[in-house]
């Protein structure tokens, strides 16, 4: 593999999850890789201890096709690894890469590209290549920054080695184009065939860097797709932008392959699916349930997927195979916000939704829900349906985001048309704080319905949480780990209160 035609060497290729951006934290594998963001004290980049941590799935699988097709790699997590902008610069001046390819999120587009910036400008020769799913509606924006000399637009495990390819020509190739003064890929493209995919390359970062909160901190996770896309097409949703409009799904036993091979290499026995609709393959799901248990491999995962696609015998068999939480989008308890927008492509009236997401908390799986405010149509009388809805669940975890209408979706050229759209500074579109307002409620109504979700839920769990707690003591006392557990929360929130 030539760089340029010129040397032999193979073209070292750095792939960059940058850090956060000052004053915010970011979770980049979320809202279809578009990112949510919550509020940080910090006035630099990197990213608060104690907040958690996870590989943006898709940048690292990537980091595997091109170990696959010869080029020399390196995987760095600024974010896991709390570096600030002039670390991130120093470290790749040091490691000398002919290319960087950098992660762009939505809240953090412009700390994202003041990194990138900073690399252009400090590093003669080097060149800047961009990916994630907010290159697709914001292309023009980010061509135009200054920052980048190629875009790729869709999954860059399948368009960025045609953009190498051009590259070490000198010239495009049939499948890529200058478009905007800099290279990109003629047509946006999705992967296809899961399975044509190299495994996730793991070597490539340390897992003990990485957290999330179902699994506890400090214990080790792999992210795994399964699956990926999404082809239900809720108006106000990311996701088949993000990961493609459809569903495609890898063969059972490669899932469980490689997870065997992490389970006993690396001594990870905890799993996050980054599916977007974890069951929507029944036979699938059961399949890979039953490779689980058939290796006997004790397992803790959890998933992501839509109450219309689970039953009895299905959540039953993906707990005795180790699933311990599911992820639910009910996003609102009103019945028309429901039926009208709220989860357009439904199987099942909303009332079959709130009976399954009950089905599942009885079957022993802690089930997280998701709640949106905001949505076309919302008023006070829907906020009250849906502060019902969490009263009569009692969902032990509940996340309440305000309705972010992302660049791409329908929800956003909705709100442009009917001016109900009230900034534009990507900054702001955090997941949780109103940046558009509806037809009937402003800004600041948006944000005290929130609060007032939030607070009747923390009433209606309160007992809930407390008999949790005392028996998840009990469990850690018995297994052992309670003291190791109280340790690491203590050891956190020393860091966090200096």
């Amino acid at each position: 593999m030539l760089l340029n035609g010129k040397t032999k060497r193979p073209m070292k290729i750095l792939l960059l999850q940058p850090p956060s951006p000052p004053l915010l934290n970011i979770k980049r594998d979320l809202a279809g890789g578009m990112g949510v963001a919550d509020p940080s004290k910090r006035a630099r980049f990197g990213h608060d201890p104690g907040y958690i941590t996870m590989p943006y799935l898709s940048l690292l699988q990537t980091a595997g096709v091109l170990e696959r097709d010869g080029y020399e790699v390196e995987f760095l997590d600024a974010q896991s690894e709390d570096l600030g902008k002039n670390h991130v610069i120093t470290h790749i001046d040091q490691a000398h890469p002919d290319l960087v390819v950098q992660l762009l999120n939505l809240p953090s587009l412009y700390g994202d590209l003041e990194i990138l910036k900073g690399i252009r400008e400090t590093i003669r020769g080097i060149r800047t290549v961009a990916v994630g799913p907010v290159t697709i509606p914001l292309f023009q924006e980010i061509a135009s920054s200054g920052a980048v000399d190629a875009i790729v637009r869709g999954d860059p495990e399948i368009i960025l080695p045609s953009l190498l390819s051009a590259f070490k020509a000198s010239s495009t190739t049939a499948d890529t184009e200058i478009r905007n003064g800099v290279l990109t890929n003629r047509q946006i493209r999705h992967v296809e065939n899961l399975d044509d995919l190299p495994p996730v390359p793991y070597h490539l970062i340390e897992p003990r860097n990485y957290w999330y909160f179902p699994f506890g901190q400090g214990v080790s996770y792999a992210s795994i797709f399964a699956s990926r896309g999404c082809s239900y097409r809720c108006y106000y949703c990311p996701y088949p932008m993000g990961f493609g409009d459809k569903i495609v799904s890898r063969d059972p036993v490669r899932v469980i392959d490689e997870i065997e091979r992490l389970y006993h290499e690396r001594g990870i026995k905890c799993i996050l699916f980054r599916d977007q609709v974890f069951t929507a393959d029944r036979d699938r799901t059961l399949a890979l349930c039953n490779e689980i248990l058939k290796r006997n491999l004790k397992l803790s995962w959890v998933v992501e997927t839509r109450l219309d696609t689970v039953d009895e015998a299905l959540v039953r068999r993906m707990k005795e195979a180790g699933c311990i939480r599911m992820h639910f989008g009910i996003e609102s308890g009103d019945p028309t916000l429901f039926d009208k927008m709220g989860k357009q492509g439904a199987r099942g009236t909303l009332e079959q939704f709130l009976q399954n997401f009950q089905m599942v908390e009885q079957l022993g799986v802690a089930a997280h829900m998701f709640v949106l405010v905001g949505l076309l149509g919302e008023t006070w009388s829907s906020v009250q349906n849906t502060i019902a809805a969490v009263r009569r669940l009692k969902p032990l975890t509940l996340q309440v985001s305000v309705v972010t209408p992302y660049p791409g979706t329908g929800l956003f050229e909705q709100a442009k048309r009917k001016g109900l759209l009230l900034t534009e500074d990507f900054a702001k579109y955090t997941g949780f704080q109103p940046v558009s307002r509806t037809e009937h409620m402003s800004a600041d109504e948006l944000l005290q319905a929130r609060q007032m979700i939030i607070e009747a839920h923390q009433k209606a769990v309160f007992w809930k949480k407390r008999r949790h707690l005392a028996a998840l003591a009990v469990q850690y006392a018995r297994d052992g780990s309670l003291y190791s557990r109280l340790r690491r929360r203590y050891h956190t929130w020393a860091m966090v209160t200096g």
